[in-house]
């Protein structure tokens, strides 16, 4: 397995690994989120079951209240008879007088049908002012009882609730406000309201008129709870129903959010890491090639130079001149080579040259050391093509593209140069006859270390990409590629 082939193999581990982990989270966060929205629901539930017995709470003691009223009234009533049974002729006066002597709790006071004061019971005030001002204040509380006699002659009874009833009245306000204030304040409730399911009344609320005005009004606000959560249906008295509407707590819609955001937030990290590093071994690996390219120019050059000396003195020996020559062209090959190291990392100088020229030069040279089963074939619809060039870089693009289609022919087969000009641009098809590129590697074929052969580095298409993109500022892609050949692409500027 080649290096790239691991690569991959890692990423695909390492990719289904973050996927665990993410579906794991979501999960866990999910679960939490679920188990703490199904705790709001069930406190909603009790608040509106609260509420409900706070209704019934109110509704009794109002009508204790109200029995409690109708029997102090009747206690005046009583108290007022035994006052007239005191004004008749009887042999016996103790009964009329222990129900007058038993009223020591109502404050009452009697009046003539004019309202002037005749007398009072269980007052401290015996002032004409005072007892006028008691009188307007009672006769709001309770309505006056008349007692006509002797004709159109009249008294009044005015009187106010005993002490006991007030001191009962505030004692059950104070624990009503309290337990209004523990349902709003103290059971960490989520914005919820109480409605009557028949007469759509308000029964009872956890928000303020300006926290209902932030949702527009009261009905948008419940069309909004609608949306969110499934009501709550409350059973209130006489066959009466009650809805409870509510939203979500902030903590739980931050409980849901949280692991998106919080993966998000890892995400970018890992990508500004990734890039980061990713630049940081780019930059590493081109200062590997540079010191390894210029290391490979400096030792060839010693034998170069021997190599020269050697033809020279061959030549001076008398050895067929034709033998020689092919000497020189394969060490002015080896010079050019040498020449391309050279060049790796360094600046890069372009100058104007013909195209075809230079295709035509650099295949020339291969097609005489490749095998013969091969057939080189050119197209070009103008060969007067210029374009700017470092000859000796590109004339090696040339080579690794001729050489790996000859290597995926397996020597048989044919390869052809079709040479073209769209939009400003001289385009270059180079098309073999070979096996292909197995679709999944289309992707990788120029990264460093792919090659198709058992034997190589897989560093040629990855330097002809270099040479063109970085070098040139030009482009070199897949055209396409099949079981019946391959075709590469490369893309210059026109000058």
């Amino acid at each position: 397995m080649n290096l790239y082939s691991k690569k991959q193999r890692w990423k695909i581990i390492l990719i289904a690994f973050a996927v665990i982990i993410i579906g794991v989270t979501l999960w866990y966060s999910s679960s939490i989120a679920r188990k703490v929205q199904t705790e709001e629901r069930q406190k909603v539930k009790l608040w509106s079951e609260a509420i409900r017995k706070k209704a019934d709470l109110v509704r009794v003691t109002d009508e204790a209240f109200q029995e409690l009223a109708e029997q102090e009234r009747k206690k005046v009533e009583l108290w007022l008879q035994a006052t007239k049974e005191m004004q008749k002729d009887l042999s016996d006066y103790s009964f009329a007088l222990t129900i007058i002597q038993n009223n020591k709790s109502i404050p009452l006071i009697l009046t003539d049908k004019d309202d002037h004061p005749i007398t009072t019971a269980n007052l401290t005030t015996e002032s004409r002012d005072s007892l006028l001002l008691l009188i307007n204040k009672w006769q709001e509380e309770n309505q006056p009882i008349e007692i006509t006699f002797a004709g159109n002659n009249s008294q009044k009874i005015y009187f106010t609730n005993s002490k006991k009833y007030f001191e009962l009245q505030d004692r059950r306000n104070e624990l009503i406000i309290a337990f209004n204030k523990d349902l709003v304040e103290n059971t960490a409730m989520v914005p919820v309201i109480f409605i009557a399911d028949s007469t759509k009344e308000l029964i009872a609320t956890n928000l303020s008129e300006i926290d209902i005005k932030e949702y527009g009004d009261l009905n948008t606000l419940i069309a909004k709870m609608r949306l969110e959560n499934k009501p709550i249906e409350v059973a209130l008295t006489d066959n009466h129903l009650g809805k409870v509407y509510f939203l979500e707590s902030l903590t739980l819609k931050q409980l849901r959010y949280f692991p998106v955001v919080m993966l998000i937030a890892i995400g970018i990290f890992l990508v500004v890491a990734y890039f980061l590093f990713s630049t940081f071994r780019r930059a590493e690996q081109n200062q590997v090639w540079v010191g390894m390219a210029k290391e490979t120019a400096h030792q060839l050059g010693t034998p170069l130079s021997s190599l020269m000396a050697w033809i020279e003195l061959l030549r001076i020996q008398g050895v067929e001149e034709s033998s020689l020559m092919e000497m020189d062209k394969d060490i002015n090959r080896l010079e050019t080579v040498t020449d391309r190291f050279s060049k790796i990392g360094s600046e890069t100088k372009l100058k104007e040259a013909n195209f075809f020229d230079t295709l035509q030069k650099s295949v020339s040279y291969l097609q005489t050391r490749v095998s013969k089963k091969v057939v080189f074939s050119f197209d070009c619809e103008n060969k007067e093509l210029k374009t700017a060039l470092n000859i000796p870089l590109f004339e090696w693009v040339i080579e690794n593209l001729t050489k790996n289609a000859v290597d995926a022919m397996e020597g048989v087969g044919s390869i052809s140069y079709t040479v073209k000009e769209e939009l400003g641009l001289i385009i270059l098809e180079v098309a073999d006859s070979g096996k292909g590129i197995p679709p999944a590697k289309l992707k990788t074929v120029f990264e460093p270390g792919f090659t198709t052969k058992k034997r190589g580095w897989g560093l040629g298409l990855s330097l002809a990409k270099r040479i063109v993109e970085e070098h040139h500022k030009g482009k070199i892609s897949v055209l396409k590629s099949s079981e019946k050949g391959t075709t590469f692409r490369i893309e210059l500027r026109k000058v």
